[in-house]
């Protein structure tokens, strides 16, 4: 299953908390076709679906992963850099 780093949910509470999203409303790791932007993924802001993977931080959940999503990144790490990378950043490294 995907692994989140410490770093990327605390960034994903942060960004939450500053949205003050509604309630139902989450952060969501989307692919296509929920996903139209540019690059294979983004973060979206969803409901949570049936076939969700929750991850949490302080008792909170951040973030949500469609369940085959999740599977199929079995050995990625979404991750929040903000060294060695021109600006602070999600990164999905896939092993």
């Amino acid at each position: 299953m995907l692994t989140v780093t410490e770093s990327a949910l605390a960034e994903l509470r942060r960004v939450g908390d500053a949205r003050a999203l509604e309630p139902g409303r989450l952060l969501r790791l989307a692919v296509p076709p929920v996903w139209t932007g540019q690059g294979d993924w983004g973060i979206v802001i969803d409901q949570r679906g049936a076939a969700d993977v929750a991850y949490a931080h302080d008792g909170a959940t951040v973030l949500v992963v469609e369940q085959i999503v999740a599977d199929g990144l079995a050995n990625a790490v979404l991750d929040y850099k903000t060294s060695g990378v021109p600006s602070p950043r999600f990164t999905l490294d896939i092993y």
